[in-house]
This record gives C-alpha cells, sequence and structure tokens, in this order.
C-alpha cells in the first residue's frame, strides 16, 4: 500500500470537524500549528538523542569500572595496561551506537597502589542537527585503589631433596624463591612495612623446624617446668615435667640433644583413636599448667621408622629430631624479613611430609599458641583476610620418620594414609574461614593433582595451579598475589 493511500485510511474514521479544520482557508490556525510542530519534532528528537548519550554513558561507566579492576588485580603484572584495555573493549564493544571512543586512558599512581580509567565516546546527533548540533561528547572514569581489609598469609615451601634437582637450568628451590618474592612484592607493593599486611613463612619436608628462623639453641638456657596432671580425652601418657628451651615457641617432653635444630615429631595417639585431632593441634592440654598428651611407642623399642634419625620416642626417650636448619618465620609486617627468610631457603633435603608443612602453616597463621603474632580482633567484622599458599614438587612418603607410626606402614598405604590426614586438616583450615591456595610444581602425577584440588579452596586456578616449569610458576604466584590483594571501588 502506498503511503499516501495509509495515510487517507488512517484519517478517514476522524471526526468531520478535524475535515473540516484541515479545510479552513483563514490559513491562522495552519500557520499556528506549523510553527508549534516544529519545536515539538525538536523537543522529541532532542529526548531520542539525550536517551541515546545516556545509554552510551552508563556502557562507557561500567566498561570502565570492569577495566578498572582488571587492571587492579594485575596491579603489579606485566600484562596490566592490557588488562584494562582487554577488559573495556568486551564490555564497550567497537561501534556501540555509533559512538567514537577515545580511550581509554590509564593513570597509575604507584605510590598509593590505585589506577585511575578514563574515555569519552563522540555520539552523532540523529534529531539534534536541526537547531546546529551535530554530534555530542560523554565522558566518565573509574578509579580503584589497594582494599584496606587486613591480610595474613602464610607460604608453606617445600624443602624436600627433590626440590634440588634442576627445572629450566635452576633448582626448584631457586625458582620457588624467585615466584615468592614476586607474591610478596604484589602484596606489599612499595610500601616496606605495612600495618594491614602480615606474611610467614613455614619450610618443610618430613618434618618442620619449630624455631624461630634465625634463632640459635641454646642448651644453657634449657630450663624444666613442672606441670599438674589432668585426665587425658584420648589415650596416651601424661609428663609431669616439660622443658623451655630459648628458640623454641613449643614445651617439650624431654631436654633436647645439644645439636638440636628444632624438630619434634608429629604428636599421634592410640590405633583407635587416629581420627582426633589431638594429634593435629598443640595436645589435650594447655601449656600454663597443664601437659600435652604424649604419644605410644612407634615399634617395641619406641624407635622411628628405620632409616631416620636415631631417635627415641617413647615416654622418656627423647622426642627431637635433626631437621631443616630453616626455622619458622612468624606472621610479620616488613617485606625485608620475609624476603631474607625466602633468600635463606637453600640446600632442600629429607622426604615429604605435606600434612605437617600445612600443619604447621596454620598453627603460624591463627591467633593462639604455639605462635601469637596473629592476634585475635575484638571486632569479627574486621578479622584478616587469611590464606596459605602450599607449594610442593612431590607426593607424600610414609617413610618419613615422623610420629607417623606404624599403622601408617610403608610405600602406598603409609602414603594413602598421609593422604587422608592431609585432606582432613585441609578441611579443617577451611572451615576456619582460611583460604588455601596449593602449587603442584613440575610433577604431573594425576594422583598429586587429585590430591591437590582437593586440599584447595577451589579445583581451579587460582586456587589449585599446576606449573610444569619456572616461568609457569613465577606467573602463578603473581596471580595468586594479585588474587588475595583485595580491591574495591573508589569512584
Amino acid at each position: 500500500m502506498k503511503i499516501s493511500r495509509l495515510i487517507r485510511k488512517c484519517l478517514s474514521p476522524f471526526p468531520r470537524s478535524l475535515q473540516e479544520f484541515r479545510k479552513d482557508q483563514s490559513g491562522g490556525v495552519i500557520v499556528m500549528v506549523a510553527l508549534s510542530i516544529i519545536p515539538l519534532v525538536t523537543i522529541v528528537g532532542i529526548s531520542v538523542d539525550v536517551a541515546r548519550g545516556y545509554m552510551v554513558k552508563s556502557r562507557l561507566s561500567a566498561a570502565l569500572d570492569a577495566a578498572a579492576l582488571a587492571g587492579g588485580r594485575a596491579f603489579y603484572l606485566d600484562t596490566r595496561d592490557d588488562d584494562i584495555n582487554m577488559f573495556f573493549d568486551a564490555n564497550f564493544p567497537e561501534g556501540y551506537m555509533g559512538a567514537k571512543v577515545t580511550g581509554p586512558q590509564i593513570a597509575v599512581d604507584t605510590a598509593n597502589e590505585s589506577i585511575t580509567v578514563t574515555a569519552s565516546a563522540q555520539l552523532a546527533t540523529s534529531f539534534m542537527s536541526v537547531v546546529g548540533l551535530d554530534n555530542f561528547d560523554v565522558a566518565s572514569s573509574a578509579e580503584i585503589t589497594r582494599s584496606q581489609t587486613p591480610v595474613d598469609v602464610v607460604l608453606a615451601i617445600d624443602m624436600s631433596g627433590s626440590m634440588g634437582n634442576w627445572t629450566d637450568g635452576q633448582t626448584r628451590i631457586a625458582a620457588a624463591r624467585t615466584a615468592a618474592k614476586e607474591l610478596v612484592q604484589i602484596l606489599f607493593g612499595s610500601d616496606t612495612t605495612s600495618n594491614l599486611l602480615k606474611i610467614g613463612l613455614v619450610p618443610w619436608n618430613g618434618k618442620v623446624n619449630i624455631t624461630t628462623d634465625g634463632t640459635v639453641f641454646n642448651d644453657a638456657l634449657t630450663t624444666s617446668t613442672a606441670v599438674s596432671a589432668y585426665t587425658s580425652p584420648v589415650d596416651g601418657s601424661n609428663q609431669s615435667v616439660v622443658y623451655e628451651v630459648n628458640n623454641s615457641v613449643v614445651p617439650l617432653f624431654s631436654a633436647p640433644p645439644t645439636d638440636w635444630k628444632g624438630c619434634v615429631f608429629n604428636r599421634y595417639v592410640d590405633d583407635i583413636d587416629d581420627t582426633n585431632d589431638a594429634d593435629i593441634f598443640y595436645g589435650a592440654g594447655s601449656f600454663g599448667g597443664t601437659d600435652w598428651v604424649a604419644w605410644e611407642p612407634i615399634g617395641p623399642e619406641g624407635e622411628p621408622i628405620g632409616g631416620s634419625d636415631d631417635c627415641d620416642m617413647a615416654v622418656g626417650g627423647n622426642e627431637c629430631t635433626r631437621c631443616l636448619s630453616h626455622g619458622v618465620t612468624p606472621l610479620q609486617n616488613s617485606k625485608t624479613t620475609i624476603n631474607s627468610a625466602i633468600d635463606d631457603l637453600q640446600n632442600p633435603t629429607g622426604t615429604t611430609n605435606i600434612p605437617g608443612g600445612l600443619g604447621w602453616a596454620w598453627r603460624v597463621l591463627m591467633p593462639g599458641a604455639p605462635f601469637t603474632e596473629a592476634a585475635a580482633l575484638a571486632d569479627p567484622d574486621k578479622e584478616p583476610l587469611r590464606a596459605i599458599v602450599l607449594l610442593t614438587d612431590g607426593e607424600n612418603f610414609g617413610g618419613s620418620g615422623d610420629g607417623y607410626k606404624t599403622v601408617f606402614g610403608y610405600g602406598g598405604t603409609g602414603n594413602a594414609d598421609m593422604n587422608s590426614r592431609l585432606e582432613s586438616i585441609a578441611a579443617n583450615i577451611k572451615a576456619d574461614g582460611v583460604i588455601i591456595y596449593t602449587v603442584q610444581f613440575a610433577n604431573s602425577g594425576t594422583s598429586l593433582q587429585t590430591l591437590m584440588k582437593t586440599v584447595a579452596s577451589g579445583p581451579n586456578a587460582p586456587y589449585y595451579n599446576y606449573a610444569p616449569d619456572s616461568d609457569t610458576l613465577s606467573t602463578i604466584f603473581k596471580e595468586v598475589g594479585s588474587h588475595i590483594s583485595e580491591l574495591r571501588l573508589t569512584k
């Protein structure tokens, strides 16, 4: 149907008065109506263009918000600006509503750890050109800063013998040192100290050195303290004396040898109570006035698994054992201190006891003895974000010579039981609100992958990560550091 016929058909039902109005020969009314139509059409046209402008500005603001957050997450990564542009383009497609975009412009304030992203868009008008406006501009910006949420992080680094193997022209522990320091750099940024960040370090192999890193054992400073007996909720023998030494936060059941480095056997209870947490935590009793739950001998003579250090585990014997020279670095807020502790991670040796490393990382991270640097806050809403980064290149080894008794056995049986113990510890840690990041390094074993995915707070990155080589390891630690650094949108 022709447009003219369509118009006539639409007008035919109108009242006769309207037809007469149209035939009015005086011309005055028609002129007035014609004159009024021009501003009406202009107003309607302007409204359409303004609505288009609001839509473009809204889309522009959302794209800048997404881009700023992406840049903030990658604040110290080489890909930061690329990430900003990628997220902006993804959220503001080229040619959206015919707009021509300038930007985004990126301004980075390293000192205050903030990013400002701005952009403008020029939009051609559809109707406003009748009043001489051919186009108009809209602009927006977004700013992010590093979150002010307190953060406590513990790095649990595998120091077993295989970490001395070479990968990509360097030892695995050398690659781990580099990657760990990159994570530290991302968390601290330009600060040398921070009131909102504390980082600790737990080196581990088959054992964990519970001394404070850098503290030398002084046999002359060993003292004994009598404690009162109590009724134990689990099987085990009570002690009447504990020993305090200058380099340990943990009281001992017997005086350590003069060449002691700081390790003790993991405590455990009777076979029927293997699921009890007393061998994972500090024990059934507290340190002030009561003793710990002791343990049963691992064998008829009370000796550890064959091939380990000659150290008696029976009650009345010596619970101490030789171990790594690297002690624990408690939570602290100095970039220099934690980097120095990481640099000291040299000469890996020994076997692999992942639950031991993760368990002590948990103790360092949480408030309460034996490490008290993580003070509990009065306001639960201000509790810090707590995280553990666990790195290993190997699977659990049952013959590690610690407190895992012969019920764990050797080989596959012992390893499976240790894996089960690790999963239980990880579940308890996550129930405590702690985020666990796991990094499987230079070991593609599927069984280890399954285990590390279970231990982590999620089965995929950034929680579970596989690093086949040193470069990937470095990237993973940067990404984990960026993920820990929570961000907030300020404008």
